[in-house]
């Protein structure tokens, strides 16, 4: 089995596609269950998804139905995660935020797979310059 930090903007491609990161979401999706992948992901992931998804649904409910995201997230519930706690105090979370131009919900994301040691997969730019940085394998297709 192989295991792969997933960054939530690459699991929120796969319910609402954007431009820049359709493609590798999807090369992503098509592997899950092919190459036997496990995500693992930090505390917070959960409710930052359903979070986005919720929100599109109350924005766009004619675009994005309650079926929708019914669908949605009975999908999630089936993916094979692991959710991490991660201890990062506030101090370093800012400190590592701000060295790296990250938001404070990137940090977790990375940790995890510098402790891990293993890759991670996202589509955002500052995530994957961090990762060059932190020695950090960005997940390639």
């Amino acid at each position: 089995m192989k295991k792969i930090v997933l960054d939530a903007n690459t699991c929120i491609d796969w319910f609402i596609p954007s431009q820049e990161g359709e493609n590798y979401s999807r090369h992503l999706q098509a592997r899950v269950f092919s190459d036997n992948i496990r995500f693992v992901v930090p505390l917070h992931f959960d409710i930052e998804v359903a979070g986005h998804l919720v929100k599109k649904n109350r924005r766009l409910p004619d675009q994005f139905t309650r079926q929708w995201l019914t669908a949605s997230l009975e999908v999630l519930d089936a993916l094979p995660i692991d959710i991490t706690a991660l201890g990062v105090n506030f101090e370093l979370l800012g400190k590592l935020a701000i060295a790296y131009n990250l938001t404070p919900y990137d940090v977790p994301y990375l940790q995890l797979a510098r402790i891990l040691a293993i890759p991670i997969a996202t589509r955002d730019r500052g995530v994957v310059s961090a990762c060059h940085q932190w020695h950090v394998e960005h997940w390639q297709p």
